[in-house]
């Protein structure tokens, strides 16, 4: 009897510590969770010019846990654009070829059963065990563009006064992602850059003195010298330059159109037609009169207007050379009493000459 009860507690025994190891061996093994960490390197701006770009120095978090890894490329709404597995992959894509618009980059650690994963799809709808990190941008940006700048030319006196220009506009479809408005003289040498359009606005013509300025529009990106050249053809790097706007200070003639004339000296009058201005708004100045010489500045009548010169006889003046002028000009010249026009003084302008040859 006692040899039976202790077979019974031995199996007794038995049992409970088979039944104990089964207990512990049955724990199922935790689930992994995923998580990309923080992904760094960038953000990257490129120039869509037909230049291949490539991003580098781009580093995944060395922490970061999931059975399955890769990198997403979407535009900024999230559309997957690429896939690259490694980051020798990521480090050889094109984004110059992907045109003008932003990228961005993301690291994705995943377990399997990861639904959505494919181009064309979206990465807000992925589904199943995964974690994005964060993203890196990756701008793309056109070829900057000034446009065409509107408004003026300009013609201002110098006296004193001071003299600014009004009404010039930009192009509202102009790219580049830094801007400015560049003055320079008629040798292209920059006088100012004043960096939007109410500083421009603000400058004082008059104070420059007679002479010629130039207004332009500057687009551009940041590895352009604007802010180191001196004159604006020795501009480098990504940008672009509109048309100038002329601004005039002092006295303006405009220039003359019509001729050359030739007549012969025979008893038969001789008049000149057809003169005109090729810019006749630009024309300024308080005064203004016609002065014909001879071919070496001696003057030999000073006609009033147009219609004056064209009343002149020239075959009355014989054989030789004459030159037709037209003069705008301020109080101070000495138009009055000089006998040469090469011997002006005070504020004036003269413009080109038109020959009449009286053979």
């Amino acid at each position: 009897m006692i040899k039976k009860m202790f077979l019974a507690v031995l199996v007794l025994s038995f049992v409970a510590t088979s039944c104990s190891n089964d207990d512990d061996s049955s724990t199922p093994p935790q689930a992994i969770v995923p998580n990309a960490g923080v992904l760094s390197g960038g953000p990257f701006t490129f120039i869509v010019d037909g230049t291949p770009d490539f991003v580098n120095g781009i580093t995944t978090d060395p922490d970061a846990v999931g059975s399955n890894r890769r990198f997403v490329v979407t535009d900024d709404l999230g559309n997957i654009l690429g896939l690259p597995p490694t980051i020798q992959d990521l480090e050889g894509v094109d984004f110059d070829g992907a045109g003008v618009g932003t990228c961005l980059i993301w690291y994705l650690r995943y377990e399997d059963g990861l639904q959505g994963l494919e181009m064309g799809q979206n990465a807000n709808d992925l589904q199943g065990s995964f974690d994005l990190s964060n993203s890196i941008t990756v701008n793309r940006l056109g070829q900057p563009d000034a446009g065409t700048l509107i408004g003026g030319p300009f013609n201002f006196i110098v006296d004193g006064t001071p003299d600014m220009v009004s009404g010039i506009s930009t192009a509202p479809n102009a790219v580049g992602t830094n801007r400015t408005f560049v003055i320079t003289d008629i040798d292209l040498n920059i006088l100012g850059t004043p960096g939007d359009l109410t500083a421009l606005e603000g400058v004082d013509f008059d104070g420059a003195g007679r002479g010629v300025c130039l207004i332009w529009y500057l687009r551009y990106e940041d590895d352009t010298n604007i802010a180191t050249v001196t004159n604006a053809a020795d501009l480098t790097g990504t940008f672009s330059l509109s048309n100038s706007i002329r601004v005039e200070r002092g006295p303006n003639a405009d220039v003359l159109t019509g001729g050359p004339f030739t007549f012969t000296v025979d008893g038969t009058p001789d008049m000149v037609s057809g003169i005109g201005f090729e810019n006749p708004d630009n024309r300024v100045g308080t005064n203004a009169i016609w002065i014909i010489t001879d071919d070496t500045g001696m003057i030999l009548g000073t006609p009033p207007t147009l219609a004056a010169v064209e009343g002149v006889d020239f075959d009355g003046a014989g054989v030789g050379v004459c030159l037709i002028w037209y003069l705008r000009y301020e109080n101070d010249t000495n138009i009055s009493t000089v006998t040469n026009a090469n011997n002006l003084t005070g504020t004036f302008h003269l413009s080109n000459s038109i020959t009449v040859t009286r053979n």
